[in-house]
């Protein structure tokens, strides 16, 4: 047998690189039928209403929005109904649309036109990252996740959005005393979603009482994926969670 470690001119074999793992994301970008109205209104509308931001550096909130009022975040805004209905009910908050999907982003940009609605901006990003380090800490007063994708089958659970290191993630971003809202046709989902924030009671406390689903609030404006829901013979299930204050530093004796 020969060891060529103990040869003089032997070549040391470089090891195999380890493949990086892939991340684990919440969604698939199926990018579907962009119409040509979709396709212009984000070609012309995103300089207006969009932003290209880069993961990693921070964005400043005040200067994109031109002013200081409350921060709301939906995730995941599909077509937009929910979003310009909530930015048009309240013009003294700013909206912010995260959304990774083209045509919803397009059929969104041309409502804010047409509506002529100002306190709307959009991203095209993976929440995760934004809310570990995009956003400024304590910066939003709500965040809205209104029927994100299920993931039904066991196998693929692990792509849920609400996870323990989401949560960690929302409550760095949600200001004490904000709130996050979310909502789902999708029983065994709500019940995992519920039973995550309330093993998160150091930083989350349910509005509805400790175990409980929320009623269905009256200014959660319905939406295509609820009334599919509701068709199919779903049950809605509404979550309502305040973030707690930062608990107080001891004071130095």
């Amino acid at each position: 047998m020969t060891i060529t470690a103990d040869l003089p001119n032997a070549r040391a074999q470089p090891a195999a690189e380890t493949p990086a793992r892939r991340p684990v994301r919440s969604f698939v970008l199926r990018e579907g039928r962009l119409t040509p109205a979709q396709a212009r209104a984000c070609d012309v509308l995103w300089p207006r209403f969009g932003c290209d931001w880069t993961p990693g550096m921070p964005l400043d909130l005040t200067a994109w929005f031109g002013n200081e009022r409350p921060v709301c975040v939906e995730v995941g805004f599909g077509a937009g109904e929910a979003l310009l209905h909530l930015a048009a009910t309240w013009p003294e908050r700013n909206y912010l649309g995260v959304e990774v999907h083209r045509p919803g982003i397009g059929h969104l940009l041309r409502a804010l036109e047409r509506h002529a609605l100002d306190n709307v901006r959009v991203l095209r990003q993976d929440a995760l990252p934004l809310f570990e380090h995009g956003l400024p800490a304590a910066s939003l007063t709500e965040v809205y996740l209104f029927f994100p994708d299920p993931w039904p089958k066991r196998r693929h659970w692990k792509r849920r959005l609400v996870q323990p290191r989401w949560l960690a993630a929302l409550a760095r971003v949600l200001a004490p005393g904000g709130t996050f809202h979310a909502a789902t046709d999708w029983a065994p989902y709500a019940h995992a979603m519920l039973s995550l924030l309330e093993d998160a009671n150091d930083r989350f406390v349910n509005v509805a009482g400790a175990g409980r689903f929320a009623p269905r609030p009256a200014a959660r404006p319905p939406t295509r994926f609820e009334q599919r829901g509701l068709r199919a013979g779903h049950n809605v299930f509404d979550l309502c969670f305040r973030r707690r204050p930062a608990p107080e530093a001891p004071e130095a004796i």
